[in-house]
């Protein structure tokens, strides 16, 4: 018996593996792109790169969570799959194209707000200048970049994940040009400073969409589900199938991203060294999390497909090699992240300031990633099983509820008790500590349950 599990466990861990590979790939490109807007503007300057850090700090928490709600298509699709239903594959694909189209409406109506946020957070006049010049670039592209995550969720879910790669590549090398000209000014254009990597990524965007709707149109990958021979109007009831699935997910999401987000902007009246080291531990602490995020959305597809051919004794058995798989992971990068942090520093900025601090803060990293790839790798499992609401509350719980309260508690007044001054950006990191933890137990819990209900036969 134990051979047979130990058989099955490294089959379907391969299987995970398989279709997780270009999705890490995809997400890292996204995420290497930030790293190379930290890196680029970073030589131009800390205050340059402060300008990149605050600009993540506004954009990606509105990005990722309005990408949440288009991620309900991929457990929709998955299920789809499962079933052999591939006319109900293009209807919701096409019509969650019409509603990633729509929600990329939402941060140009936020803009105006930018401003005022910043200097509500203590930011000085001139670096929120440049920062809101950073996000108007991006809001342009973001329509394009909900657009083309709808296409990406569509083609994994049918188990073809390798277009993603080639176009995470080509992404990657278009934002370093476009960065190398509008940072510094090349080729006769104005030199934005860090505020150009905002429309460097914004331009970018739409020629990842575009590429993404050529290959989908002319892959023979996609003859049985090909979206374009008829294009459906938009249908209410479609989009709020997708909202009900999606916005929890949004919301989840946001709670937190905004959580990382937020401390940035919490810092912010502490100066651009602490902005731009908090924007250092983070970005490349985004760079490992990729790793548990990608497996996480395999799963999710794996566990849809499973539920999808009226299997859960099967989905429950994924779920459970998910985890372990990405534990073993997290556990392979606690002591290469301990050995390298000051390596990986370096990489980032030159000013020996910043280095000091950001190699704390990945000690800091170092120590959640078992509890991050825990909790992250059950939520896609439940996202499987359709299941998003209670993820959404524990995730704002052990954020809001518990982590950003104690962080900012021990960021600005330290702790009595025990004789601890504030601890400043330390202090808000101890609490995102904190967070993942509970976040991981209670999310785990909640897994657990659901696959033992889904064991039960109906009525």
């Amino acid at each position: 018996m134990t051979t047979t599990r130990t058989s099955r466990f490294l089959g379907e861990s391969r299987r995970l593996l398989v279709l997780a590979g270009p999705i890490v790939l995809s997400q890292l490109g996204f995420v290497l792109m930030g790293l190379l807007d930290t890196v680029m503007a970073g030589r131009a300057g800390a205050v340059e790169q402060a300008v990149v850090g605050l600009g993540v700090a506004v954009w990606v928490p509105v990005f990722i969570s309005l990408m949440g709600v288009v991620q309900a298509l991929s457990p929709i699709v998955a299920h789809h799959f499962g079933a052999g239903d591939h006319a109900a594959i293009v209807h919701d694909t096409q019509q969650a194209v019409w509603l990633a189209a729509l929600l990329g409406l939402v941060p140009v109506a936020l803009l105006p707000l930018a401003d005022d946020l910043l200097q509500l957070s203590g930011v000085e006049a001139e670096l929120a200048g440049k920062t809101v010049l950073f996000l108007q670039g991006i809001v342009l592209g973001l329509p394009a970049a909900l657009m083309f995550r709808a296409l990406s969720f569509y083609s994994a879910s049918i188990n073809h994940t390798r277009p993603l790669i080639g176009l995470a590549v080509i992404g990657l090398l278009a934002n370093a040009l476009l960065n190398w000209l509008l940072i510094y000014g090349h080729w006769g254009l104005p030199a934005l400073g860090g505020a150009g990597c905002g429309w460097a990524s914004g331009i970018g965007m739409w020629l990842s969409l575009l590429l993404m709707g050529l290959y989908t149109a002319r892959s023979h990958h996609y003859e049985k589900v090909l979206l374009y021979r008829g294009w459906s109007r938009p249908e209410w009831a479609t989009f709020k199938r997708l909202l009900r699935l999606g916005l929890p997910i949004g919301a989840a999401h946001l709670a937190e991203v905004s959580a990382f987000a937020g401390v940035a902007l919490m810092i912010g009246s502490l100066g651009a060294v602490p902005i731009a080291a908090h924007q250092v531990g983070l970005n490349f602490a985004s760079v490992v999390f990729m790793l548990p995020m990608g497996l996480s959305t395999a799963l999710s597809i794996r566990v849809g497909q499973s539920l999808g051919a009226q299997d859960p004794r099967g989905a429950r058995f994924i779920s459970a090699c998910g985890l372990v798989l990405g534990l073993l992971i997290a556990l392979a990068l606690v002591p290469l992240l301990l050995a390298l942090r000051s390596e990986i520093v370096g990489l980032y900025s030159p000013d020996a300031s910043v280095q000091a601090v950001a190699a704390t803060l990945l000690l800091f990293a170092a120590a959640w990633q078992l509890a991050d790839a825990t909790q992250v790798i059950a939520i896609g499992a439940l996202r499987g099983y359709k299941v998003t609401m209670l993820p959404m509350w524990l995730m704002i719980v052990a954020f809001w509820a518990i982590g950003i309260p104690l962080g900012a508690w021990l960021g600005h007044r330290g702790w009595a008790a025990m004789e601890l001054a504030p601890l400043g950006v330390y202090g808000f990191w101890i609490g995102l500590v904190t967070a993942l933890f509970a976040a991981a137990v209670s999310q785990l819990w909640l897994l657990h349950k659901v696959a033992r209900e889904r064991l039960q036969p109906a009525g």
